[in-house]
């Protein structure tokens, strides 16, 4: 019946994995503790296990207060993915992107990607700052999408606008870079927005 309690706190959180695991052996330790204590003083295991479980909480109540924890440690990983991997990536194209006048449109995409970057750096820095903690991880994580997105799509339209002559030569790196930050930010932001999505269905 101990099992069956800690299954059903397990069942619908989501998070750092690690985390996650640390948090449910502790759990099991303590739920495992009460049980016996419980025997020691008289009581059947079944009734250990019930009085454990009254004592610790429904299982739905402490899944949420353990979502929430796994929520947090979810966004400040994000979040540090955000502030490294986005500066990281637009200062890269600002030394190594080539030099002379781009044309409008080109300066036009190139500016917003750099809003859409600031954007989700605006919000990761504020998740580390401790003063964006109400569904931080689904902010971290959607505006590390959108920054991808756009990033992707300004990027491709340049690429079609631009002239051969203005290609500079260290496109391919800068494409190989990009294509690690890219993936690296919208792996870790989608991971996010599964959090955050636990987090309002467990409460």
């Amino acid at each position: 019946m101990s099992g069956d309690y800690l299954e059903t706190v397990a069942a619908p959180l989501r998070g750092p994995r690690r985390l996650r695991d640390d948090m449910l052996a502790e759990l099991g330790d303590g739920f495992e503790e009460a049980v016996a204590d419980g025997v020691e003083h008289g009581l059947s295991r079944d009734e250990a296990v019930r009085r454990a479980s009254a004592d610790f909480g429904s299982p739905g109540v402490v899944a949420a207060a353990m979502q929430r924890e796994l929520e947090a440690a979810q966004a400040r990983r994000t979040a540090w993915t955000l502030v490294i991997a986005l500066p990281a990536m637009t200062v890269l194209w600002d030394l190594l992107g080539g030099r002379g006048d781009p044309g409008l449109a080109v300066t036009v995409l190139a500016r917003l990607t750099d809003a859409a970057s600031a954007a989700a750096f605006t919000a990761a820095a504020l998740v580390l700052t401790g003063r964006l903690d109400r569904r931080a991880a689904s902010a971290c994580g959607a505006l590390g999408v959108v920054s991808m997105g756009v990033a992707l799509g300004c990027s491709t339209v340049i690429a079609l606008i631009a002239e051969p002559s203005d290609t500079p030569p260290t496109l391919p790196f800068l494409m190989l870079a990009s294509a690690v930050g890219t993936v690296w930010v919208s792996a870790s932001a989608l991971r996010a927005l599964r959090v955050g999505a636990a987090r309002a269905r467990v409460g």
